[in-house]
């Protein structure tokens, strides 16, 4: 289980950074990113989701250090 919420806490990382710097060149941008047929994408929502990853990172990493 513990190398499950490693990997979990890993991928949100990645994922999260990724999302950040996503965020701040769309902020510097001031333009969304177009994706698909949709408007696009804002820098608020990338940064919201990053906040959100980098919550459950920080959760499973409380955790893994709890079981030890």
């Amino acid at each position: 289980m513990d190398k499950v919420i490693k990997i979990f806490v890993d991928v949100c990382m990645i994922v999260a950074i990724i999302s950040l710097i996503l965020g701040i060149i769309s902020r510097i941008l001031v333009t969304p990113f177009p994706f698909g047929k949709a408007h696009g994408i804002e820098a608020q929502a990338y940064l919201r989701f990053t906040q959100t990853l980098l919550l459950f990172a920080v959760a499973g990493g409380i955790r893994q250090l709890w079981r030890k």
